[in-house]
């Protein structure tokens, strides 16, 4: 009896574990069928992470070869222009060139100091109703584009620019310009412009170049010719009070060729030797007794003014004028007038 009922426990503990593997067994499936499905997922995201990248990889390349072909583009538009802009100045050059040779001047002239003062004072009775009158004040060496706007330099036009660019007096310019060119000229003084200024108004401004030329400066005039030479002191712009001509034998220029024309320049420039010591004497003489002096304008030969001017004091301004005064057929006053003369140019 006893024994079958442990036989009857035997079997139910049996079939107990025989459930029980078959529920583990049929969990563990459960399990893995589950992990499964979510591996599916995950590939299934990687995939479309996979697509989303190559899609992004591709536009990327597309704008990558657009970008390319744009600046291939932009690169050969860039060199037609500047291949352009090469051609264009290029016979912008030649035209100014040309321009150059038949564009003149509608008139020059001098004005000695009194003529200059009622030149000027005629120029400030000038009325505009707008600001329609430029006066520039130009020093040597300055030009227009260094003190102009752009644009107010397109309103003068390139005629008044390319006559200008022929000027660049020693001294520099003053311009009177109106804008409908009813008057377009020039004044070259006989003393520097210090700083560059411009003005447009309804007037033109004189009054800076009427008080530069009314100023008294002690000033040295030197006429330089080999063989003739002037000296003269003016402590201001109206009278000399000291003057000497110097004069020595020079002989002629030679046209003939040979031995014998090296010997004769040989013996003229022995000549030009002797009167140049003649002139530093004298000079060093006036400049001892008239100091200060302010300023020294000098004319005549080139040679012999750069040879005068290795001399002469740092300290002093030097103003070379392009003058051909012929000393022995003009007296002392008439010189000085000369060299005080202000150069109009009518554009």
């Amino acid at each position: 009896m006893t024994s079958k009922i442990n036989v009857k426990k035997e079997a139910a503990e049996d079939t107990k574990r025989g459930l029980g593997t078959i529920i583990g067994k049929i969990s563990g499936r459960g399990k893995f069928e589950l992990e499964i499905d979510r591996l599916n997922t995950r590939i299934i995201k990687l995939e479309l992470d996979l697509q989303s990248a190559k899609t992004q990889l591709e536009k990327k390349e597309s704008l990558a070869k657009q970008a390319v072909a744009d600046r291939q583009e932009a690169e050969a538009h860039l060199k037609q222009e500047l291949v352009r802009t090469q051609t264009l100045s290029h016979e912008l050059e030649t035209i100014r060139t040309e321009s150059q040779g038949k564009l003149e001047f509608r008139g020059i002239e001098n004005l000695s100091p009194s003529a200059v003062q009622a030149y000027l004072s005629k120029l400030s009775s000038f009325r505009a109703p707008a600001d329609d009158l430029l006066t520039v004040y130009l020093p040597s060496g300055t030009r227009l584009s260094g003190v102009l706007s752009e644009k107010v330099l397109d309103l003068m036009g390139e005629k008044i620019l390319t006559l200008l660019e022929r000027l660049d007096p020693e001294t520099g310019l003053v311009l009177f310009y109106d804008l409908y060119s009813m008057i377009c000229e020039a004044i070259v003084p006989p003393v520097p412009i210090i700083s560059p200024s411009w003005q447009l108004g309804n007037s033109f401004e004189t009054s800076s170049l009427k008080e530069s030329l009314s100023k008294d400066y002690r000033m040295l005039i030197l006429i330089l010719h080999a063989g003739e030479s002037f000296i003269g002191f003016a402590p201001d712009a109206r009278v000399f009070d000291s003057k000497e001509l110097i004069r020595s034998s020079v002989k002629e220029k030679h046209s003939k060729g040979g031995f014998s024309q090296r010997r004769f320049e040989r013996l003229r420039e022995e000549d030009i030797a002797h009167h140049m010591g003649k002139v530093f004497e004298a000079l060093g003489k006036v400049l001892e007794e008239n100091s200060p002096i302010d300023c020294i304008i000098m004319s005549g030969d080139p040679q012999l003014i750069k040879e005068i001017q290795r001399r002469l004091p740092l300290n002093i301004e030097i103003i070379e004028k392009p003058s051909d005064i012929k000393v022995e057929k003009t007296s002392g006053e008439e010189i000085l007038r000369t060299v005080l003369s202000s150069r109009r140019y009518l554009l």
